[in-house]
């Protein structure tokens, strides 16, 4: 059996149902049990079940088991009973309600109504209201193919689930953007000076300081934290989010203020962990004791924080903080800090693969998102060759836009654009066109494809000032040569910190 998803018999239309088994249950069973499958303590017993007894049209009935049957062949288990049992109850419903007894009497015109009951009389939101309409979308376009009981033409020849709840729209509007430096400073603030409710604390300081997502900075048990023999600690974490089914125990590095923190978690949650026998450390007791529920953070926990403490936006409304900024502002932090991100697995072999793994899930479109912002967003102050023709190209285009058209813009830009990264700023060169020509040797503060921004200025000023000292040297030891050498690279970047330092000050480079 594989870990990512079941190795299940194939089946056809013509096979004999009543010899086809999943787990300990039979394909014609109203239930299939698959605990056997999920083994997590913490999942109810329920949820360990496809049920399809809500289901009373028999024909619909195996239209929909051989869909689930499909689907765990292809996804974990765990999701395949989600998807069945949460979002298709609402369609069953709408097929009883107008007399709908087959997918296979479906029409364009049933499609469409049905979405139109999900918006209109259920009220359901958009992520929702897509999620049950692509569910049926799937059910008969995978049958199509596999010769199920499903329309035979093709009804979705000029619109899909997508268009119809605008999806793309709203995944573009529900960007994850990094917080902002000075609520960033904040949030961190309160957290590790003021806030009193040690499972908010804790969480907010690790995802902060190591972009973990939060179902798996709830996952951390006992004894999660240790100490490599070179000194580096880490923490152990459960990673549900990966290529295999079941989850996987990977190593993150942690900083001292993680590690304190965890420690004061750990003293805190004791007795709790002693009555109960879980070794989690992220439990509450609250109706019996169980590990806190990651769908609930942001809504009961983060909200609760913002509020408590007063952290509010440059509009003065309280900060609308989501769980998963903390991961786009990780990757944001790591670029400020000269991490080139593919140079990371490098940078920690020194402790293991495995251990460097979490870092390199940082997507390449994270990264283009944050650079794009950093580069080409309305308030960026940046130097290099070009700089001023960017900016005076980009605030052409920003001119009258509102927030989210300007959004939009930078969107659409980065995707065109290449970002490489580099220690102090960003490589524009698009390598679509072959290899650089200045190859391993580029000095990249005299190439027009340099740009940096305010951000990376502290890097400069340092790299500066140390250049100006070792040319002093130069001179008073009569180097010549070695001092024309410096003043080289020298005569390209004071213009650069120069124009940063102008920036900073509120005026126009």
């Amino acid at each position: 059996m594989s870990i990512t998803k079941l190795n299940l018999q194939p089946i056809t239309a013509e096979s004999d149902y009543s010899n086809v088994t999943i787990g300990n249950s039979k394909f014609t069973d109203d239930v299939w049990d698959l605990s056997m499958f999920i083994t997590t303590k913490t999942t109810k017993d329920s949820q360990k079940k496809i049920n399809f007894s809500f289901i009373e049209n028999e024909d619909m009935k195996l239209t929909v088991k051989l869909y689930a049957y499909y689907r765990l062949g292809k996804v974990k288990p765990r999701t395949a009973r989600g998807n069945i049992n949460g979002y298709l109850p609402l369609f069953i419903e709408y097929c009883s309600l107008n007399n709908i007894n087959s997918f296979n009497e479906v029409t364009k015109e049933i499609f469409l109504n049905y979405a139109l009951w999900l918006k209109e009389e259920k009220k359901l939101a958009q992520g929702s209201g897509y999620a049950r309409c692509s569910m049926v979308e799937e059910i008969i376009k995978i049958g199509q193919i596999k010769g199920w009981n499903v329309p035979k033409i093709n009804i979705f020849i000029d619109f899909t689930s997508n268009d119809l709840w605008d999806i793309k729209k709203a995944l573009k509007e529900n960007k994850t953007k990094p917080i902002p430096e000075d609520i960033f400073d904040k949030i961190l603030y309160y957290a590790v000076n003021k806030e009193t409710d040690i499972l908010t604390k804790t969480g907010i300081i690790i995802q902060s300081q190591t972009g973990l997502r939060i179902n798996e900075v709830l996952s951390i048990r006992q004894g999660c934290v240790h100490t490599t023999s070179d000194g580096y600690d880490y923490m152990e974490v459960t990673l549900g989010k990966t290529e295999k089914g079941e989850p996987i125990i990977h190593k993150v590095f942690i900083n001292e203020l993680v590690k304190n923190t965890v420690a004061e978690l750990d003293e805190y949650t004791k007795e709790l962990r002693k009555e109960s026998g879980l070794k989690e450390l992220f439990i509450i007791k609250n109706h019996g004791i169980r590990v806190l529920n990651p769908s609930k953070w942001g809504e009961n926990r983060l909200a609760t924080f913002i509020k408590r403490w007063d952290i509010r936006d440059r509009k003065g409304n309280l900060y609308p903080l989501k769980s998963h900024q903390f991961r786009a502002t990780f990757v944001r932090e790591l670029i400020k800090q000269k991490v080139p991100i593919a140079h990371i697995m490098k940078q920690f072999s020194h402790v293991s693969i495995e251990m460097t793994s979490h870092y390199l899930t940082l997507k390449e479109e994270e990264v283009k998102e944050i650079y794009s912002d950093m580069i080409l967003g309305k308030d960026s102050k940046i130097a290099g060759l070009r700089a001023k023709e960017i900016k005076s190209k980009l605030d052409e285009q920003f001119r009258g836009k509102t927030e989210q058209e300007i959004d939009d813009i930078v969107s659409n830009l980065s995707k065109s654009m290449s970002f490489n990264p580099l220690p102090t700023g960003v490589c524009l060169y698009d390598f679509r066109r072959g290899n650089c020509s200045d190859g391993d040797g580029c000095f990249f503060y005299n190439c027009p494809n340099y740009i940096t921004e305010v951000k990376f200025y502290p890097i400069l000023k340092q790299e500066l000032d140390l250049m100006e000292k070792e040319m002093t040297r130069y001179k008073e030891l009569g180097r010549e040569r070695d001092w024309q050498r410096q003043y080289v690279k020298y005569k390209y970047l004071k213009p650069l910190v120069d124009s940063l330092e102008v920036q900073m000050n509120g005026k126009e480079a």
